[in-house]
């Protein structure tokens, strides 16, 4: 009888010890599981948030760069000269070139011109788009209050390009003559630039 009460009792303790050994295992399972689970998603959290301001950053120096080159842009003296004299054929062709080869230069905009306080086109990187009036009534009202009311370039942020649908960055520059404003210079930056 000894033979097999010691029997059972090494069959109990063989049962115990492996539900035990199994408990421990599932409980080790599920612990480093865990860990895993969370290393992995912090890993993945840290990367986005790496590629996230690396994007910001890439677009925050893009915004930069053609907010200067517009300034520049805007300083030219076929632009001035082109606003004071806004019917003089000559200087609407000279201007119209340098339009052209200014945005040709760095290629970041997708639309460069020259326009008048009444939004009448006068460049335009795209001739198409010459001559057109592009704001009237209100809309006009509020921009010339708003846009053209200092000599300081006002950038509108990201939007859709009514012209194309791409996103781009609207930017303007009034340009001053003493303390009226004889027209601006406005721009369209490509947003696919930066990421080409």
């Amino acid at each position: 009888m000894n033979f097999f009460a010691n029997r059972k009792l090494a069959t109990r303790i063989g049962i115990i010890t492996t539900a035990l050994f199994f408990a421990g295992m599932l409980l080790l399972w599920y612990i480093v599981s865990d860990r895993i689970s969370t290393m992995v998603e912090s890993n993945i959290t840290n990367q986005m948030m790496d590629v996230v301001e690396s994007r910001a950053s890439i677009i925050n120096d893009y915004v930069a760069s053609a907010e200067e080159y517009m300034t520049a842009f805007a300083l030219g003296s076929e632009v001035h000269d082109l606003l004071g004299s806004p019917d003089d054929p000559a200087l609407q062709e000279n201007a119209q070139r340098y339009t052209e080869d200014f945005a040709g230069v760095k290629g970041i905009f997708e639309g460069l011109y020259i326009a008048t306080p009444d939004t009448h086109v006068l460049t335009h990187t795209d001739s198409n788009v010459v001559g057109i009036t592009t704001r009237s009534g209100d809309s006009l009202k509020e921009f010339q209050n708003t846009i053209l009311a200092e000599p300081k370039l006002t950038n509108l942020g990201i939007m859709q390009s009514p012209g194309t649908g791409s996103m781009i960055i609207s930017m303007y520059q009034p340009i001053f003559e003493g303390q009226e404003c004889i027209g601006y210079v406005g721009a369209g930056g490509n947003l696919s630039v930066p990421f080409g």
